[in-house]
């Protein structure tokens, strides 16, 4: 822990230090390039999490400092966390997290998820399947993961609240990935009648080798992208009704990757749901 604790605040004190240096756009080495040039969020998440763990002020500094402070829709973008945006990580931990924060800053953090989770309920309500995610936002590379994340902001507000509208879009969403939805089709491996097993990935590729096994119970689809950035989504997709544009294909990165960033949300999710029935 303390090794960790050292590299955290050594990467804090770098980034400081060099504020605009950022990924290329052109290192796509192993997968994707993930280039970056707004980090203010990063650096939101980053003062959070060390003023958690240091109660250092100077990080809370840093976080009172920021732009992004009090701007619930810079921090909860309606269309959902990503990697790209990442101070409602910051904000959630906040709001959660027993700390040296005062009660009013911490008071007005709860306020905020609560606001955010606010308008994804609205979202769901507004969806014919119960989505908790803005119509207008589109549906984009690895749209089940930003509503996996908004269904985040729904438990936690939930949690702090106990109010019941926030628990009831959380399962709705849930009932969309689990096979509520146009395709009549899982978005979860292992889950439901019917759900997705060709998930792209190197290893579990038995589309395209059968010594190799389909992807275990529990992994998650990318889900609809009407953008359909890859061949096979432009061959077998042309014309799709943006909910529709999905394609259970190994070779269809574009609506069917499996990520580490899309299942950890799968994972709180989950937990979450099954922590209701204790």
């Amino acid at each position: 822990a303390q090794r960790c604790a050292t590299a955290a605040e050594t990467a804090w004190d770098a980034a400081v230090a060099n504020p605009e240096r950022y990924a290329s756009p052109d290192d796509g080495q192993g997968g994707g390039a993930y280039s970056d040039d707004d980090v203010r969020d990063e650096f939101y998440w980053a003062a959070a999490e060390l003023f958690l763990a240091t109660g250092e002020d100077g990080y809370r500094q840093a976080l009172l400092g920021s732009e992004l402070h009090g701007d619930t829709e810079a921090v909860f973008p309606p269309g959902g966390l990503s990697w790209q945006s990442t101070a409602g990580l910051g904000a959630l931990s906040l709001a959660t997290v027993p700390s040296a924060l005062p009660a009013a800053e911490r008071d007005a953090l709860r306020a905020q998820v609560l606001e955010a989770a606010d308008g994804f309920v609205a979202d769901s309500a507004a969806s014919a399947y119960g989505v908790p995610f803005p119509a207008d936002s589109g549906y984009v590379w690895g749209s089940n993961s930003q509503i996996l994340n908004n269904m985040v902001v729904l438990g936690t507000a939930h949690d702090l609240s106990g109010d019941d509208r926030y628990r009831d879009a959380v399962l709705r969403g849930f009932d969309y990935l689990l096979g509520a939805n146009p395709l009549n089709l899982s978005y979860v491996t292992g889950y439901g009648e019917r759900y997705a097993q060709n998930q792209h990935h190197r290893f579990w590729a038995a589309q395209l080798n059968p010594a190799l096994p389909h992807p275990p119970p529990g992994s998650v689809a990318g889900g609809p992208n009407q953008e359909l950035q890859d061949p096979i989504a432009e061959e077998k997709l042309a014309g799709c009704a943006p909910a529709m544009c999905y394609i259970d294909h190994i070779e269809s990165y574009a609506t069917n990757e499996v990520t580490i960033n899309w299942n950890a949300p799968l994972a709180w999710v989950a937990s979450y749901a099954d922590d209701l029935t204790g």
